[in-house]
């Protein structure tokens, strides 16, 4: 059995949207866009192999924005019992099918699709919201040079996080 390991080296934009909105505001808001995806049912659906009732379902969950959580983990609370005194939660979010558009050229777009982002603030300063620009991210992957999947996101994740945070 042979192995091989292969390091590509890429540059990733980082986009950070800083806010005078608390930590508590802006996670409201995000969790107020954005609706949780039922991680049971999605399994389900996909089971059942009915694209077209997966595709209504992300649409539904997905409404108004057409993205949803995935996921989200709150990392400060863990952090504070540590002795740092910061809030910090992250979420996975993004389009189940739209996400097709990656995968299609790749399975390596399940490094960053659902797409990444967290929320945090450390005590005495501003609330953030930090997120590899997407476009950015996916182009270490040459495979998928041809999607319009990444622009798209870019276009779309970044007014939606300013919206939480403004």
């Amino acid at each position: 059995m042979s192995v091989s390991i292969t390091k590509t080296p890429f540059t990733c934009e980082l986009v950070t949207i800083w806010t005078d909105r608390s930590f508590a505001e802006v996670t409201h808001q995000v969790e107020s866009l954005l609706q949780h995806y039922d991680l049971e049912r999605l399994a389900a659906l996909t089971a059942e192999a009915d694209t077209e009732k997966l595709a209504t379902y992300v649409r539904n969950v997905g409404e108004p924005t057409g993205f949803a959580i995935f996921f989200q983990l709150d990392q400060g609370s863990t952090q504070r019992l540590a002795g740092i005194p910061i809030e910090s939660r992250f979420y996975l979010f993004g389009n189940a099918t739209i996400a097709q558009g990656l995968f299609r050229y790749s399975a390596t777009a399940g490094l960053g699709a659902p797409v990444r982002f967290c929320v945090s603030q450390r005590q005495g300063e501003r609330t953030r919201i930090d997120i590899d620009l997407p476009s950015s991210f996916f182009s270490q992957f040459p495979e998928l040079r041809d999607s319009e999947v990444p622009a798209e996101l870019d276009s779309r994740m970044i007014p939606l996080l300013q919206k939480a945070a403004g």
